[in-house]
């Protein structure tokens, strides 16, 4: 029996010494799952991508001399101005941790005390009156609610903010913790950030303020929207107040310096939110993306960009008389390429009429502005400003088989035969298609393209002859760009809206720098332009400027564009919708303001004097040299010239004697070339035998060649047979005829029918101007004798 205890007892204590065993093992295990679930929450991972952009900026665009023109809002649509840990001012901290969180260095990143202290007060009130959320909890809260905005806080939601809280403070320290919050937090009318409020209610940066700004600052957060100090001053002064006390209680705050910062008086002020060049700005935030600096340092000229605002305002009743609701202007440095002026529309916030586009970048035909480049081409190919250019009737072939193309100038008028520099001075039509047929229009395009205009969509033989009068949409911005090269002696810089160093810039030559030289020389000449545009007017300066005018097909766009040495400025007038204007050209229309601009601009960047007036934009090539010529022909002057002058021409290079001009029995003869003999003889510059030489004049006056012209007693000389004409859009209707011209020995007049119906009549070699009307038409010339010629043509 006793033996049976005995086992007993043996078995049992052993059981005991199990279960104890088991309950050991247990409990450790319960402890490593503890310990193992406390390392996970307080050092897991944060959830991805929480904190990126966590302390994304607004950005603040501003011009060369540092002054805001607009500030954009950060990705969650505030006004933000991030602070780094080592940058925050110590009673700025002191008053944010005593108004929000005393123990801030002493907790985990969650505070029992502050939550039981918290649930004790809310209980007692029976509602929240208080939270127990450490700023640690807040940033969580922040970062959360910006990569889910929009969820509610429910339980599970308030869980996670305190997980978060907690691993935030395992993988950041608390400065860098308590720099977060301060970037992050709300402080009222669209602001995140103490940096950003300090600035827009005191106007100082954080590190300037005072303790009671700093305690008025620290009290926003809690609840932005009642504290607001523009609408509840004195809530956000009774905050202050309590941020104040509790600043003393913590000893963070010695008590006289509290009286003295309750003392102290706040003044809030209504910060002004700038809009200055709204298109420009627009241009440099959208290329500066999505992940954009907090501050962009651009080259505008904050100055000038308002002399440019106030120009277009004060030219406003003008602009509406010739039907324009809008205007573009640009101001381009011509040493650096940098933008100075960007005027995108005339009014930015004019709904009715468009105001938002941005005009410079808007492709329009540019009319004669682009007749220089032309010219320029020419140039470097041989022809000088003493070339001489025919400004007479003519056709031209075009791609179409049995179409040709007939320019006409601005005034329907012709002058015969043009120096180049007169010819591109006075913008004539002819001589430029001329030229252009000669230099041929895919090389006239591709130097189009090199010079920055990038529009160009179609093959030159779509654009054809027209491309020199701007038959071409182009940018306002890259056409003036391409002056620019210009005035730098040919030389196109890459422009650009942010300051840079010239070593990184895209630099190419255009032209040679004798091209650039002439075509300057020439587009400042105010006495070579007098025959078109007269003297005095809007393109006429107080110092040396190269400028050019041009209007669009069907009279839509205006321009005027031109340089000086130091700036490139261009205006276009017009209406985005394209509706036409009312008796407005180049010089009507955007001359006005182009020059108010370019006074500003020189004035701007030169200084209140002007630089001397003979002072040459483009200094003078070596190759390079001005001879005394002809001022008809254009060859070297001799003896019985009875016009001359100096002008420009290849150095080594002297033209020949001139040819036209020769000293008969009967005083100064002038033999014309033969593209001139209709044209002098209807000038009456010319005897009824039109000659281009002295062999010819013999020939004619002995009756050589009269056999030939019995065989054609009668002949059509303009228009050619089964000829194809195209209305020009350019030119306004009354300047869109055909020249009728016939060759008779009669010496009667000439009939002339289109289609059966009497147009008028002539002498021999002189024009019947007809009326261009669209279709098929049969002209017939009928002289004195009866004999008759005809030809056909159409009209398109």
């Amino acid at each position: 029996m006793k033996k049976m205890r005995g086992l007993a007892g043996t078995l049992w204590a052993a059981l005991r010494r199990g279960m104890a065993q088991r309950r050991r093992q247990l409990a450790v295990s319960a402890l490593v799952m503890i310990a193992a679930a406390g390392a996970w929450v307080r050092g897991g991972p944060l959830p991805p991508g929480l904190l990126d952009g966590a302390e994304q900026p607004s950005t603040l665009v501003v011009d060369r001399q540092g002054r805001a023109l607009y500030e954009a809002l950060s990705v969650d649509g505030t006004r933000a101005m991030p602070m780094t840990a080592d940058r925050i001012p110590p009673v700025l901290e002191a008053a944010t941790t005593a108004a929000e969180d005393r123990r801030f260095y002493s907790h985990v990143g969650v505070d029992p005390i502050a939550v039981a202290r918290a649930l004790k007060a809310n209980l007692a009130a029976g509602a929240v009156v208080e939270g127990g959320s450490t700023i640690t909890q807040q940033v969580a809260k922040l970062l959360l609610d910006r990569r889910t905005p929009g969820e509610r806080r429910g339980v599970l939601r308030k869980v996670e903010e305190a997980l978060v809280a907690l691993r935030l403070e395992h993988h950041r320290g608390k400065r860098d913790i308590l720099a977060m919050y301060f970037n992050l937090a709300s402080y009222g009318n669209q602001i995140s950030g103490v940096e950003r409020a300090s600035r827009a209610y005191f106007g100082v940066s954080a590190s300037m303020l005072t303790p009671a700004q700093a305690a008025f600052l620290a009290g926003l957060p809690q609840r932005p929207s009642a504290f607001n100090p523009y609408r509840r001053m004195d809530a956000a002064l009774a905050r202050q107040r309590v941020v104040l006390a509790r600043m003393v209680a913590i000893k963070a705050l010695p008590a006289d310096q509290a009286h003295e910062a309750r003392e102290e008086r706040i003044g809030v002020a209504r910060e002004r939110t700038p809009f200055t060049a709204p298109h420009f700005v627009r241009m440099v935030l959208t290329s500066a993306g999505v992940a954009r600096p907090a501050r962009i340092e651009t080259t505008l000229d904050g100055d000038l960009q308002a002399d440019v605002s106030g120009i277009i305002r004060s030219h406003r009743d003008l602009l509406l008389q010739h039907g324009a609701s809008n205007a573009a202007v640009v101001v381009l440095d011509n040493t650096t390429g940098e933008w100075l002026a960007w005027e995108g529309s005339g009014d930015y916030f004019d709904r009715d009429k468009a105001g938002t586009i941005n005009g410079p970048t808007m492709p329009r035909q540019p009319g004669s502005a682009l007749k220089p480049f032309t010219y320029a081409l020419a140039f470097d190919r041989g022809y000088t400003p003493a070339s001489v250019l025919p400004d007479v009737p003519s056709s031209f072939p075009t791609s179409e088989p049995g179409v040709v193309y007939t320019p006409r100038n601005y005034d329907g008028r012709y002058r015969g035969p043009l120096l180049a520099r007169f010819a591109l001075a006075g913008s004539e039509n002819v001589p430029a298609v001329a030229l252009a047929a000669e230099m041929g229009v895919p090389d006239l395009m591709r130097l189009l393209s090199r010079a920055g205009l990038t529009t160009f969509d179609r093959t030159a033989a779509h654009y054809g002859l027209g491309l020199t009068l701007g038959n071409a949409e182009v940018r306002l911005d890259e056409l003036v760009a391409a002056y620019a090269a210009l005035a730098r002696g040919g030389e196109w810089i890459e422009p650009t809206f942010l300051p840079r160093d010239r070593t990184t810039a895209t630099v190419r030559r255009l032209v040679s720098s004798r091209a650039a030289f002439w075509v300057t020389d020439i587009l400042s000449d105010g006495e070579a332009r007098e025959f078109a545009f007269g003297r005095g007017g809007n393109l006429e300066l107080p110092f040396a400027v190269a400028v050019k005018t041009g209007t669009s097909q069907a009279y839509h766009d205006n321009w005027t564009i031109g340089y000086s040495r130091q700036v490139t400025v261009g205006v276009w007038v017009g209406n985005f919708d394209r509706t036409p204007l009312r008796n407005s050209s180049g010089v009507t229309g955007a001359a006005p303001i182009f020059h108010a601009v370019m006074l500003a601009a020189q004035r701007r960047i030169g200084g209140p004097s002007w630089p001397e007036a003979a002072e040459a934009i483009v200094a003078q090539p070596r190759d390079t040299t001005r001879v005394e010529v002809c001022a008809l022909s254009g060859m070297a002057a001799n003896a019985w010239c009875p016009l001359r002058r100096r002008e420009w021409v290849a150095a080594g290079a002297a033209p020949l004697p001139c040819s036209w001009h020769h000293h008969g029995d009967e005083g100064l003869l002038t033999f014309w070339p033969a593209e001139y003999h209709a044209w002098a003889r209807q000038q009456g510059l010319t005897a009824p035998a039109l000659v281009s030489d002295a062999a010819a004049a013999r020939r004619e006056l002995s009756g050589t060649g009269v056999h030939e012209r019995e065989r054609r007693a009668l002949e059509i000389v303009s228009p050619p047979e089964d000829a194809t004409y195209l209305i020009d859009p350019t030119l306004r209707r009354e300047f869109q005829t055909l020249p009728l011209r016939a060759s008779s020995t009669s010496g009667g007049l000439v009939e002339w029918t289109v289609s059966g119906r009497a147009v008028g009549s002539s002498r021999s070699g002189v024009a019947v101007d007809w009326p261009l009307t669209p279709g098929r038409h049969r002209i017939v010339a009928k002289d004195g004798g009866g004999r008759e010629a005809e030809v056909t043509v159409t009209v398109k």
